[in-house]
């Protein structure tokens, strides 16, 4: 079997697969020139997070694939207008960075309630200041998006004894709306992937909606929220901060007014890059190379209409 690896010749967990996966033949690279003859023969496609843009440069070379994997959770970079005129199956790894995503949602929670920020420029200032700190016990999370991640939040804001309210893509009867979610929200998190639904989902009027109190956290993609309507926001203190771990566009630029507020913690989308991350997500890569070398069903799969 061909596989075609877009993916740094350095990425580590490409050992995992050089051992794991020996009766397959591997072309490894990011440079869509060097792996243009690889590609007419591969019948299968694994992307390292963040060259999903190789594999547009080589989509009318790809003839033969009939499987393609995104090591990254996201999909918008998917051709996903080709995709739905093809046959071939894309799954990802949703699901596998969860846990870090959700642990970086509840520090920035703590950030906010202990003044963490206030505590460093005292520690740097030589100040002994007591203040008056926070509990989270007992405060309203909000959380877009209830799927793997936002269950994730939810499992951890509960056992801190916060109440959980979650909007998911199917309401069900008698559940709260987002409208009706995000004014209640002392901590607002956003963990939506970016689809056709929810671009600019988080809009100029619904961070309006927010209390004056309210934290904003983004954990899914910067396009599903106002980013210019957000930064006002903050800068007039309409809220009282936000922690970001995505943004409208990446990297963040030098001089985006986000780096000089003291109101906002800043993540280079990097939340839920353990130590092991690339390593599980290569595991679950290769066992779903096994199920598709059997001939039986991939894991996560993504429904090429609904982009996710």
């Amino acid at each position: 079997m061909r596989l075609l690896v877009i993916a740094p010749s350095d990425f580590a967990p490409l050992g995992m697969l050089r051992e794991l996966a020996a009766e397959v033949e591997l072309s490894v690279g990011t440079e869509a020139g060097a792996l243009r003859e690889a590609a007419r023969g591969a019948e299968a496609v694994v992307i390292a997070p963040r060259f999903g843009n190789v594999l547009v440069e080589l989509w009318d070379d790809l003839a033969q694939v009939r499987w393609i994997h995104t090591l990254a959770a996201g999909v918008e970079f998917l051709p996903f207008e080709l995709l739905q005129r093809s046959r071939v199956v894309v799954t990802n790894s949703r699901g596998l960075y969860a846990d870090g995503l959700a642990e970086f949602a509840i520090a920035a929670m703590l950030w906010f309630a202990k003044d963490l920020r206030r505590l460093l420029r005292n520690q740097e200032a030589a100040r002994w200041e007591p203040f008056t700190v926070e509990r989270v016990e007992g405060k309203t999370v909000g959380i877009i998006g209830y799927g793997g991640i936002g269950r994730a939040v939810g499992r951890r804001a509960a056992a801190l004894g916060m109440h959980v309210l979650g909007v998911g893509r199917q309401q069900e009867f008698g559940e709260p709306t987002l409208d009706e979610v995000i004014p209640q929200a002392d901590y607002l998190v956003m963990s939506t992937p970016l689809t056709l639904r929810t671009r600019g989902l988080m809009s100029r009027e619904r961070i309006g909606l927010m209390q004056e109190s309210a934290v904003f956290i983004n954990v899914g993609r910067g396009q599903t929220v106002d980013q210019e309507a957000l930064v006002e926001a903050l800068t007039h203190h309409r809220i009282r901060g936000a922690a970001l771990d995505v943004y409208e566009s990446e990297p963040l630029e030098p001089g985006h007014p986000l780096w000089g507020l003291d109101n906002v913690l800043l993540s280079p989308h990097s939340a839920d890059r353990t130590s092991d991350s690339h390593a599980r997500a290569m595991q679950f890569f290769l066992d779903n190379l096994r199920r598709f070398m059997a001939g039986d069903s991939l894991e996560n799969v993504v429904d090429t209409t609904e982009q996710y």
